[in-house]
């Protein structure tokens, strides 16, 4: 057997190194543009071409360097140069280079549909698919405790509370559907039915994209909940307040006229009112103050910048009562008329939010209620100082009717104030917090302050169950009357 040594190799080395030489000189061209994807560690010579020598590592024996072959070509997102006095850039490297296609995409179902996207927003759930509408429920079980302190005494109650949310989205190419729900129901430990406060409300918005710049939207809710006993209206004894339903209906209109923004808006609202039961466990009607509503407003606005809109709103609206006169004897229908003057803001995702300053009257049919006027202050604040922090403020002025007696109603402020953290990924803390100042311009009645604090967390125990506790804590000094609850409970999401 014999063995060949690097002598009798050598000649075969040196044969092939000089036939790529050749090729070098007869066709340059072609060989760069080959070297430029065969070869990356090629350098360029000096009048333009590239040199046929690769990168050598150190250590490497030049002796017995050989040429490699060309391997087949790849797909890739770079283009080299076809012309040899073009530079040769170094190869990017492909693992961080954007793809047309994604490499594993879902696959259609069965019937041609779509599988659900993941969800994207810690917490949420991929929810459930209806067709091109999603629908993300919920339910939760709560175990509270309530502590009470007022003038007729301090009370307390323990209590259970089911609650149910659920939102249901469209995901269409154009045009989008909103629909917000949740309810709550209590049931105290024991016989006693005092203290139970059931809700609910359910809220839907249309919006209709007509034009690249007319957007229209169509709503429609319900809500229902107990007056609350703090509340000037609530009836003085009464062992349960009358619950509230109240219908709302509205369409806008908001269009783009160059630099000037155009909005008008109709809202329409319906109130019933379900009867109260006084301590002797006979109901009470309150049917006299169920009525109708509307409004009707517009605003022009003038877009100084896309961060910065000032607006003029007007607005006109009427209440009419389904008796002529109330329990009292009173007249308490009404009109009522108010502008108020503002900015919009929009910093992008960091900031938004509007902000106004006007003045609201109203008029009541009886001459004998005062007309109520009053200097408005409205506006609300979107603010994310940090991804995972959110920080929300709203401002809102209003006139309200009494029930009966010979004064009109009085004027409400109220500011709302919502702060949510994300301490971990799985775990979210959030402050609330709320202050209602109500005056009363048509009677010696003392101004009411209503404080209102709470906290919570919240902790995802997976995707789709959720572990909360809170406590929160009302205080109204003027009718010495406090509230304190805590409760902890579980959430099903799906």
């Amino acid at each position: 057997m014999s063995v060949k040594g690097t002598a009798t190799r050598l000649p075969t080395s040196r044969k092939a190194a000089t036939l790529l030489l050749a090729c070098t000189f007869f066709s340059p061209s072609a060989f760069a543009q080959t070297a430029a994807t065969a070869l990356p560690g090629a350098v360029p010579a000096g009048n333009g071409t590239l040199s046929a020598t690769p990168t050598t590592e150190p250590g490497a024996t030049t002796g017995t360097t050989q040429a490699a072959p060309a391997p087949a070509p790849v797909p890739q997102l770079w283009r080299p140069s076809s012309n040899p006095g073009d530079p040769i850039y170094e190869q990017p490297d492909e693992a961080g280079q954007p793809y047309a296609d994604a490499e594993n995409p879902y696959e259609p179902t069965v019937d041609g549909g779509e599988n659900p996207r993941m969800a994207t927003e810690p917490g949420q759930t991929p929810g459930i698919r209806l067709g091109t509408l999603v629908l993300r429920p919920s339910i939760s079980q709560t175990i509270n405790t309530e502590k009470q302190t007022n003038t007729g005494g301090p009370s307390r109650r323990n209590y259970l509370t089911t609650g149910i949310r659920g939102t249901l989205t469209s995901d269409w190419s154009r045009h989008a559907l909103t629909v917000t729900g949740d309810g709550a129901w209590e049931r105290n430990f024991g016989s006693e039915k005092d203290g139970e406060e059931p809700r609910a409300r359910i809220e839907a918005d249309l919006r209709l994209d007509l034009g690249a710049e007319t957007t229209a939207n169509l709503k429609a809710g319900y809500e229902f909940s107990r007056e609350d006993t703090t509340d000037p209206n609530a009836l003085t004894g009464a062992a349960v307040q009358g619950g509230e339903h109240r219908f709302t209906a509205g369409a806008s209109i908001e269009r783009d006229f160059g630099k000037l923004r155009g909005l008008a808006a109709l809202d329409l609202s319906r109130t019933v009112y379900t009867d109260a039961k006084g301590i002797d466990g006979r109901p009470i009607s309150l049917s006299d103050r169920d009525q109708n509503g509307a409004n009707l407003r517009g605003r022009i606005g003038y877009e100084l910048s896309p961060a910065l809109i000032p607006f003029l709103e007007l607005n006109v609206g009427t209440t009419q009562y389904d008796r002529r006169l109330d329990n009292s004897g009173y007249a308490r229908s009404s009109n009522a008329y108010g502008a108020k003057v503002g900015a919009e803001v929009d910093l992008g995702e960091k900031t938004r939010g509007e902000a106004a300053i006007g003045y609201l009257r109203k008029q009541y049919d009886d001459d004998r209620l005062a007309s109520i006027g009053a200097l408005t202050l409205d506006g609300k604040l979107n603010w994310s100082p940090q991804r995972g922090t959110n920080v929300n403020l709203g401002l809102r002025t209003t006139i309200e009717d009494f029930a009966g007696g010979p004064q009109g109603g009085w004027v409400s402020y109220r500011l709302d104030a919502g702060l949510t953290h994300e301490l971990r990924s799985n775990l979210v803390a959030r402050l609330t917090g709320q202050i209602v100042h109500r005056t009363f311009p048509s009677s010696n009645t003392e101004d009411a302050v209503e404080y209102t604090a709470g906290a919570g967390l919240t902790w995802g125990l997976n995707r789709y169950l959720d572990l909360t506790a809170d406590v929160s804590y009302q205080w109204t000094p003027v009718y010495d009357s406090n509230e304190l609850r805590v409760g902890a409970g579980l959430v099903l999401k799906r």
